[in-house]
This record gives structure tokens, sequence and C-alpha cells, in this order.
């Protein structure tokens, strides 16, 4: 009730003060409890002696190459040259299927065989998407987007010499 009274009357001044203080000061605790929220819920639930058979690694290793990362990789044929950069981009949504997986696991809907073989699919979703994405967006800059970028800085120069002018 306090912080649901407390954020109801910090937008009330213009400045938000005290919105930004809040936000400030509560950032770091939060980002640890978020850690340890899913510790507590996902990751405490993997049964590691299934997780780490050899069934379970190759399962899914498929899942995850095939599944999880080229499907949405090779989505985008007609979407131009960023057809790679769209695609590499949905490849790195795999924290909500962490949790949609550890529910179905403990409702019964799977078990921990199938369980295991998930997480290894979400795991190389999650490792490979953030440099892989990383690497296509920069090839992508690098080979379409410089003319932009050059067009940016010669209107900013244009627009600092017409200031110097007056």
């Amino acid at each position: 009730g306090c912080f649901i009274a407390g954020m109801s009357f910090a937008c009330l001044s213009r400045d938000h003060h005290a919105h930004h203080v809040w936000v400030k000061q509560t950032k770091r605790a939060t980002s640890w409890m978020i850690r340890i929220f899913f510790a507590a819920t996902v990751a405490f639930s993997i049964p590691v002696g299934k997780l780490l058979s050899l069934e379970a690694f190759w399962k899914g290793s498929l899942m995850g190459i095939g599944p999880c990362i080229l499907t949405k990789v090779l989505c985008a044929p007609f979407m131009g040259d960023a057809k790679f950069v769209i695609g590499w981009a949905m490849v790195g949504r795999a924290e909500f299927a962490y949790l949609i997986a550890q529910m179905a696991a403990a409702a019964g809907m799977v078990d921990q065989a199938t369980f295991s073989i998930v997480i290894w699919a979400l795991l190389y979703a999650t490792v490979f998407a953030p440099f892989l994405f990383r690497k296509v967006l920069n090839n992508y800059v690098r080979d379409y987007c410089q003319d932009a970028l050059k067009d940016n800085v010669d209107s900013a120069g244009a627009e600092d010499n017409k200031v110097q002018a007056h």
C-alpha cells in the first residue's frame, strides 16, 4: 500500500523528482531481486541429473539449433537486406520461455527428461543470440547505413555552421 501511495503522488510535481530518486535508489536492488526470483523459480527446478545426460544434450541441441534458432533466422526471406538482423533479433527471446517450461514441468505437462531437452534448446538461443545479433547488426550498419550516418553528421554540421554564422 505504501509503495502504491508513494508512486501515485511522486508524479504530481512537474519535474517528477521523487520518481527519478525512487528509480535511482531501487534499480540495483530490483535487478538483484529479479535474479534471485529467476534462480528460485526456474533454476532450482532444473533436474541436473537429467540435464547432463547425453540424450538430453543431443536432443536439446537439435531443438535449439532447429526450431529455436533456424526457424527465426530464416523466417524473413522477403525482408530485404535486413532479413538476418530481424531473424537474429527474434532469437533472443528465451527468458519467458524458461518460465513457461518450468510451469509446464510443475503442472506435470512435461516430464523431467523433456524439460531438460527444452532447457538445452533455450540455452542455445540465450547464449548465441546476443553475440550473433551484434555481429549481424554491425555488418548491416557497416554495409547499408553508412550513407544515413554520414547524412546525419553532415546535417548536424550544417546546423552548427548556421548557429555560428548568426
